[in-house]
């Protein structure tokens, strides 16, 4: 499983390729957290279920949105106050012959949508729900063990100070170019006699 937090979520429940992470936010802002799932069984995934835990002094979840893809048997309970978002899971509840999830496809299980509240790193974790019912599923295969996922971390630093934009370095680089030019321009002619 992987997390990746984005400006916004993408448009697609299938990738090869996750999207490239959001680097920092600001206390106010609204983000997304998507959550990815994979296996390298050739049935694929049938359900991925997790416990999330975040920091409630850093970000809230707004609300859970369950992809197109484990739209069956949802669940997750999100509690500001302790940061963490219960029992997220979903199902797919199709045919194996689906083969959801295999490796190098992942599918998007899940949207958290986010809004930072406070400066500071945000970590957020996934992790097992301790419930025997709740469990990650391979198609055909069953409920696979703790041990037997990879549960995903994120990190995103929530700063007063934003990153400077491209559109910032672009005015510091033109206003650079500008000055040079001048300069050039400005050098003295030499008369030859």
């Amino acid at each position: 499983m992987e997390l990746v937090p984005l400006q916004v979520a993408g448009p697609t429940d299938t990738t090869t390729t996750l999207p490239t992470p959001v680097t920092q936010v600001v206390p106010g802002d609204s983000f997304a957290l998507e959550v990815w799932a994979r296996t390298d069984d050739a049935q694929g995934l049938s359900s991925v279920s997790m416990n999330i835990q975040f920091s409630p002094a850093v970000a809230v979840v707004n609300t859970v949105t369950h992809s197109t893809i484990f739209s069956e048997l949802q669940g997750g309970t999100v509690d500001n106050v302790a940061g963490t978002v219960a029992g997220l899971t979903g199902s797919h509840l199709s045919s194996c012959a689906d083969q959801v999830g295999v490796a190098p496809t992942w599918a998007r299980v899940a949207v958290l949508d986010m809004q930072a509240v406070g400066a500071g790193s945000l970590v957020v974790t996934s992790g097992d729900t301790g419930v025997l019912a709740l469990g990650t599923a391979v198609c055909g295969f069953g409920d696979l063990l703790p041990a037997q996922v990879s549960y995903g971390v994120a990190t995103l630093p929530v700063s007063t100070t934003p990153i400077p934009t491209v559109s910032t370095w672009g005015l510091v680089v033109l206003s650079l170019l500008l000055l040079a030019a001048g300069t050039v321009v400005a050098l003295p002619r030499v008369l030859r006699e």
